[in-house]
């Protein structure tokens, strides 16, 4: 008898826990859910080729970047990275805090920007408001939609990935570079 009761009171939990366990299976909430690495670079992507800096965005020709800003102090030389299969000019201009990575297909042919490096003394915000000297907790406000996971609290804040998106880098609890480009591939 005293075994019955046993068996009787271990059948009742295990009934009584089904709809738990069965609730834990559940996939998550679509808000619950944390972006895959492929989805991550996806939107990183979408907002390298959406945010601006200034008047400054990503695969902006290079006659319209001379109608905004100038021509640059100095330019580079044209080298061919064989990995992107471009060939890439930096432009500078210190006067702005400002370097671009200018690309092409070809040797000679018409460039657009591949890479957007600002630093002191440039005052241009991006889209979300955020500039040189803005706080670590601004950027996390404004972009912890795209928050990846390759940001590291106190240095580094990046929105999308390292292979395409925005990166704000962190110094002092403020930001003292913004990049907008692929830092790596």
């Amino acid at each position: 008898m005293k075994s019955s009761r046993v068996i009787l009171s271990l059948c009742f939990f295990s009934l009584a826990a089904c709809p738990l366990a069965s609730g834990a299976e559940q996939a998550p909430k679509a808000a619950d859910k944390t972006p895959t690495a492929d989805e991550q670079t996806e939107a990183g992507f979408k907002l390298m080729k959406t945010e601006l800096l200034g008047k400054l965005r990503f695969e902006m020709k290079a006659k319209q970047v001379v109608e905004f800003y100038g021509k640059p102090a100095t330019q580079g030389k044209m080298e061919n990275w064989e990995g992107v299969g471009l060939f890439v000019q930096q432009w500078d201009y210190p006067a702005l805090g400002l370097e671009l990575q200018m690309a092409a297909e070809k040797a000679r042919g018409e460039q657009t920007v591949y890479m957007i490096k600002a630093t002191r003394p440039c005052k241009l915000a991006t889209t979300q408001g955020i500039k040189i000297g803005s706080t670590e907790a601004e950027v996390i406000q404004a972009y912890t939609k795209w928050k990846g996971e390759e940001s590291k609290p106190g240095e580094m804040f990046v929105a999308g990935s390292t292979v395409g998106g925005v990166i704000f880098t962190i110094k002092e609890g403020k930001v003292s570079e913004i990049f907008i480009g692929a830092a790596s591939e």
